[in-house]
Order: C-alpha cells, then sequence, then structure tokens
C-alpha cells in the first residue's frame, strides 16, 4: 500500500513542476498586474481621503477644545505708551504694520 501511493506523490509532483515551468514564463505579467492593481488601489484611497469631509459634530468639537489667544491690557497699553515715547520705536511698528511677514 505504501509503495502505491510513492509513484502517485512522485507523478502528481512532477506534474506541478512542469506546469510550474509552464507558467513561469507569464510570471512578469503576473508581477505587473499584481503592481497596477496596487497602485489603482492606493490611487483610490488617496481619492476617498482627499473628498472627505469632517462632519459638522467633529468641526464642533474642535472649534470647543481650541484655545483663544488672550491679550493682556496692560501690556497693551505698556506698547501703547513705548510707541508714543521713542521715534525709532514707532518706526518700528509702522514697518511692522505696512509689512507683517518680515
Amino acid at each position: 500500500m505504501n509503495k502505491d501511493e510513492k509513484p502517485d506523490i512522485k507523478q502528481q509532483l512532477q506534474s506541478v513542476i512542469t506546469k510550474s515551468s509552464k507558467l513561469r514564463k507569464y510570471s512578469w505579467l503576473a508581477l505587473i498586474v499584481l503592481v497596477a492593481l496596487l497602485y489603482g488601489y492606493v490611487l483610490v484611497k488617496i481619492n476617498g481621503f482627499l473628498s472627505a469631509t469632517p462632519s459638522s459634530s467633529a468641526i464642533a468639537s474642535n472649534l470647543k477644545t481650541s484655545v483663544s489667544p488672550v491679550i493682556n491690557q496692560n501690556v497693551v497699553n505698556q506698547l501703547n505708551q513705548l510707541q508714543n515715547n521713542s521715534v525709532s520705536v514707532q518706526a518700528l511698528f509702522n514697518q511692522a504694520r505696512s509689512n507683517p511677514f518680515q
């Protein structure tokens, strides 16, 4: 019984090897198709992320957690006094107002 099984296994293995050698010619084509499918999948996912919009509840929760800047009135008064006292400081403030990105 054991002797009968060995030739079957050998024959099956031999048939698998011959079929795989025939398919080996087309392995480059399978690789190109696989890469194209992965590329398409990534593009579809990116497009989905680009067109996604946040929900109104997510926007509201982020607005609640964001901190608005607080300006101390004493600092504002002190800057106004400095601007009024010095000509060079006045020029500095005027320059900053005319070009805030400098």
